[in-house]
């Protein structure tokens, strides 16, 4: 490591892993480890990670939809509710 903090990988190194100059990396800290990755292997990893906490046969995007569409329902009826009071109190000042 140098006096910056930059760490030399060897062309061979590079070769072998298929690392490219230019390329961007992702730098995962253990305790006592630093692993570097390519942005795929990143993200093949983090993938692998999500999968250990997904039930099977269920589908992700339609959880996420059945959610989004209870928290719209949620949305509405807070708005009908807060419509009705508005108009409620409108209505005594008028009235």
């Amino acid at each position: 490591m140098d006096k910056h903090g930059r760490i030399i990988i060897p062309a061979e190194l590079r070769r072998r892993m298929g690392w490219e100059a230019g390329q961007r990396l992702a730098l995962v800290g253990g305790s006592h480890e630093l692993k570097v990755l390519s942005r795929k292997q990143a993200l093949e990893a983090l993938q692998e990670e999500v999968r250990k906490h997904l039930r099977p046969g269920v589908s992700v995007v339609d959880e996420l939809i059945r959610e989004r569409r209870a928290e719209a329902r949620r949305d509405e009826q807070e708005y009908r509710e807060w419509a009705a009071k508005r108009r409620r109190l409108t209505e005594k000042r008028v009235g």
